[in-house]
Order: C-alpha cells, then structure tokens, then sequence
C-alpha cells in the first residue's frame, strides 16, 4: 500500500488573461471578448503546451485538479474535454479571469449578484462541457474577498483554492485562513 500522496493543480489561462491585458482595473482591453474583437487570425497558443502537460501526467499515472477559465471553453473548442476524458478534475477559474477585487486597494469591483452570476455561468459552462459537477473554485490572481465565500457555497462549491497561506503578498481583504464548506 502506498501511502505517499501528491495534490497538483494546473491554472489553465492564457496570457491576456493577465490584469494588465485584461480584466482589472488598470488593463488595455476591458475583458477578454475586447481583446478577440482586436486579435487577427487564428489564436491557439494554449492547447499544444496543455497535452504535453497531460502526457507527463498520463505517463506518471498522476491526476491533477486542472482550474479552467470558463472561456477556454469558447477559444479552445475540445481542450476542457479532453482535461476531463483523462481523469482530471475541473475547477473553476472564473468566467473570464477578471479581478473580483481592486488589487491595490482590496475593495469589491462588483456586487455579490454579479458575482455569483458571473461564476455560477462559467460552473455552469465547465459542468456542460466535462459532464461532471464542478467542486473546486479559485479566484482568478488568487484575489478573493471574505464576501465571496459565502457566494461560491450558495452557489454549489464544496472549497476554494484560492488562498496561499504562505504568500509574500496578502491578495485577500480578510485574513488567510482555511474555510471549507458545507
């Protein structure tokens, strides 16, 4: 019996997902649909780097919580699928990757209703797409309000991975405790 146990998790998000592309308050294009209106051409830079990740972990007979920003499902058409046909859970990481909270001044940059519409549509999106429900949440750039909490349980998660205790940074507008669900 082995009794050696390792958690990996893998953020699947693209560079303009960054809160200087898109996002936050101080990004060039307002969210990610502004940035594609302005993008000519094809874009996949996700998918091929995303199956050799896949192909390490198959080769190791590992599994891994992969947090997904809901539109992937979009730009990617097949990536989130072939995540979830491997064996690997899904989490959710956000509809479009926008801070929830102004990361210099940690307060809200959208009500609670908005919230919870907003994540409980890319749950939704993920469940569609992986046809398994979606337990796992985490903020997208780890900022997460104390008021989301609450949101993400109403709205059918069982945890969030958001929090790093041992961060250099404090990316929260509470403190850094461990909260787990119902």
């Amino acid at each position: 019996m082995n009794n050696h146990s390792l958690s990996i998790t893998v953020d699947i998000e693209d560079w303009y997902h960054i809160p200087s592309v898109t996002g936050s308050p101080f990004s060039v294009y307002k969210d990610v649909n502004e940035f594609f209106k302005g993008w000519n051409g094809r874009y996949d830079y996700l998918t091929e780097p995303t199956k050799r990740v896949l192909d390490m972990l198959d080769e190791f007979d590992v599994r891994a919580t992969f947090f997904v920003v809901a539109d992937v499902v979009e730009h990617y058409p097949g990536l989130v699928e072939s995540i979830a046909e491997r064996g690997h859970e899904i989490g959710c990481h956000g509809l479009h990757h926008a801070c929830k909270i102004d990361p210099k001044t940690k307060e809200p940059l959208m009500n609670v209703k908005e919230f919870e519409g907003r994540t409980l549509e890319a749950k939704e999106m993920l469940e569609r797409v992986c046809k398994e429900k979606v337990l796992g949440y985490r903020a997208p750039n780890a900022l997460v309000g104390g008021w989301m909490l609450d949101a993400l349980e109403k709205i059918g998660f069982k945890y969030d991975s958001s929090v790093c205790a041992n961060s250099l940074y404090n990316k929260t507008d509470s403190s850094l405790q461990i909260r787990y669900f119902k």
